[in-house]
């Protein structure tokens, strides 16, 4: 199943949500998603494969172009597609209309309904209950969890029937330890950047290695620009200081274990066109 959608439309929190785990890193940055997550959630009515795509865009960089090559899988392979509109975007999206063409089991998914009165989303579905043929129309809030419940029934009641089930009960998504933890610290950047660094960052976790009582990591935070270091870096290293302990936090989390984190600023000019850093982003 595919989600999609502009960017910031909820997708990740949606996903995040149903599952009732944290799967997709979550900022109000544009692209915050860069590669496709897969969420696999398994309940007793069954087994249902989510994908969470980069959120449609214009492709300027080989990155850019990347992540929508994920967007265009995720349609030709999905059974059924829930396409994600803020209930305060203004207009709809002819683009995205124009990939849906000719695909019949596709929701309307309204997100953000806790912000606005019952008469807003009510407005926003007269608006766009024309411009496509869809299966159903579904106001939610990701966030709240407002309707999730009810989407998530007719998920199932619109997928085909399969006796087969392709992933174990526990398994709940595909990434790896390495790519998990790159994006929760590229998570907590976002979040003290702010709108310092929009797209100019990438992540990665070089090394994770258990030191008896301890889960050493480091990591390199690539970047375009020295002025770019500079603020991730900050003054007198209270920047990185504060990243690192955001992320330390999080992923001590996760591994149930004291983590001991090693963060690194590279400079690398142009890396959004760098085919050997593209490679291990998107491996």
């Amino acid at each position: 199943m595919a989600l999609i959608g502009r960017t910031n439309a909820g997708k990740s929190t949606f996903l995040n949500s149903i599952m009732d785990t944290k799967i997709s890193i979550v900022s109000d940055k544009p692209q915050t998603t860069r590669r496709q997550i897969l969420g696999i959630h398994t309940t007793a009515r069954g087994q249902i494969v989510f994908f969470d795509s980069p959120g449609v865009h214009k492709p300027e960089y080989r990155l850019n172009q990347k992540m929508m090559k994920d967007v265009y899988n995720s349609l030709t392979d999905a059974d059924l597609i829930l396409y994600f509109v803020d209930i305060n975007d203004r207009d709809e999206d002819n683009f995205i209309i124009s990939l849906l063409d000719g695909k019949e089991n596709v929701f309307l998914i309204i997100n953000k309904i806790d912000k606005f009165a019952k008469e807003k989303a009510l407005t926003k579905i007269d608006s766009m209950k024309n411009i496509y043929p869809w299966k159903e129309i579904v106001p939610i809030s990701a966030l709240k969890k407002l309707n999730i419940d009810v989407l998530e029934n007719l998920i199932y009641d619109n997928l085909p029937k399969s006796d087969i089930q392709f992933y174990d009960d526990e398994e709940y998504t595909l990434q790896s330890e390495k790519f998990y933890i790159s994006e929760l610290i590229r998570e907590k950047l976002l979040i003290q950047t702010r709108d310092e660094l929009p797209f100019t960052t990438f992540v990665k976790a070089d090394e994770i290695e258990k030191r008896s009582n301890i889960i050493y990591i480091r990591s390199t935070i690539y970047v375009d620009k020295p002025s770019q270091k500079k603020i991730i870096v900050g003054k007198k290293g209270q920047m990185i200081k504060k990243i690192g302990e955001d992320s330390r936090k999080e992923i001590e989390e996760y591994f149930e274990m004291k983590v001991f984190l090693d963060l690194y600023v590279k400079i690398v000019p142009n890396w959004r066109n760098s085919p050997f850093i593209l490679q291990d982003m998107f491996e």
